[in-house]
């Protein structure tokens, strides 16, 4: 029985020409998972766990229950032929960059996205070949230690951290036309709308001059950004909020993007 749905995944993928491939299907791996099916991206699983593997199932994911380090898995998950990404997302760095290692060594051009479980391990994660990696702790850490002071923001994070809130981290991006295009934070009125701007991640180095500004390859971080922040095409606004709202947010942007006029 495993054969044949080993088999049947592996056919699925052949007919795709566009996905992402993700290693490990724990608490990250099901996050961005869910993430890209809500966005209706087609992706497929490859975890070396019985357990990751029996709930992709249950969920209906394209699952293969095998070790993505191993030239053979990758190849026949289609890393040459479809796959647009490849996303290690283990608890171990150890196993991140063995992935990383093989995915590089058999697509030069793909993109690679790692999770980082240790700051030691980020510069051998890029040797290694990854194209961006996350550190999702360290980040956590630094979003609790700036809002430490407002109870309710403090609180809000701690359950995103442990799982036990309504309250989500999202992605919002600013596409050329859209009415917050050339927008300032105080403008877009982020609090009206029931969300908390955590961050702004963008390619304009023109901005580096403001604090907290983390470097990322080819793109900046800007933490906490002032009022005073403006941003633009192509820039990812990283929030907090409840899922409702985000989603409105986003419908509201990308129903604008040619109008350029916003509600509220």
């Amino acid at each position: 029985m495993d054969e044949l749905r080993e088999h049947s995944a592996y056919a699925e993928l052949n007919r795709l020409d566009d996905f992402i491939i993700i290693c490990g299907f724990g608490r990250v791996g099901q996050h961005i998972a869910a993430q890209l099916e809500k966005d209706q991206l087609h992706f497929a699983i490859i975890d070396s766990r019985e357990a990751g593997v029996l709930k992709a199932r249950r969920l209906g994911y394209v699952v293969i229950h095998a070790d993505a380090s191993k030239n053979s898995v990758m190849q026949e998950a289609g890393i040459n032929n479809g796959a647009r990404a490849v996303i290690c997302t283990a608890g171990d760095d150890v196993v991140n960059v063995y992935i990383t290692l093989t995915s590089r060594h058999l697509n030069p051009d793909i993109k690679i996205i790692s999770r980082a479980n240790n700051q030691g391990n980020v510069k051998k994660l890029y040797q290694a070949g990854a194209s961006n990696v996350i550190q999702p702790f360290e980040i956590a850490a630094m979003v609790a230690a700036e809002y430490i002071g407002q109870p309710v923001a403090f609180e809000a994070i701690l359950g995103i951290i442990h799982e036990q809130s309504h309250i989500i981290m999202g992605t919002l991006y600013v596409y050329s036309g859209s009415f917050i295009d050339g927008m300032t934070i105080a403008g877009i009125g982020f609090e009206q709308r029931k969300l908390m701007l955590i961050g702004v991640i963008s390619a304009n180095a023109m901005q580096g001059k403001y604090k907290n500004s983390y470097p990322l390859q080819n793109q900046h971080f800007y933490f906490n950004p002032e009022p005073h922040f403006v941003v633009g095409d192509g820039d990812l606004l990283v929030v907090m909020g409840r899922e409702y709202a985000i989603d409105y947010f986003r419908d509201q942007i990308e129903e604008n993007r040619l109008k350029g006029v916003g509600r509220r």
